[in-house]
């Protein structure tokens, strides 16, 4: 929680457009769905790990405006066959109050800005 206030914060690592981070970069991932409100990264990250003990981290998005759960996250796997396995299992299984819905993440597509700044540098490569 921030001082003073009601609202949680949320600490992430920085990177410059267009990076990624090389530690999440290529770990198969799943879109969980359906959220109660009170599910947290840590709350989600133990409903996987307990059954897939790959699980890498999950993640709960938040609305940067009101620092409230949108109602949807990811949950990163260290193996492809039990990301596999999690996309059947854990679809309509209960964290917190409500089931939920699993399915394929799909990466995200870089903004225009991103797109130039990495055509830019690499014109500078050659």
């Amino acid at each position: 929680m921030m001082p003073n206030t009601e609202q949680p914060f949320r600490l992430n690592w920085a990177s410059f457009a267009g990076e990624r981070r090389a530690d999440s970069g290529s770990d198969p991932s799943i879109f969980v769905g359906d959220l109660a409100a009170d599910v947290t990264d840590a709350m989600l990250q133990e409903t996987f790990a307990g059954k897939y003990p790959s699980v890498k981290g999950a993640k709960v998005v938040i609305d940067s405006n009101t620092g409230r759960s949108k109602g949807y996250g990811f949950v990163r796997f260290g193996d492809e066959n039990e990301k596999t396995r999690a996309l059947i299992e854990m679809n309509g299984a209960y964290c917190s109050s409500r089931p939920m819905r699993i399915g394929a993440a799909t990466p995200k597509k870089p903004s225009p800005y991103q797109q130039q700044f990495s055509s830019q540098g690499m014109e500078r490569c050659y």
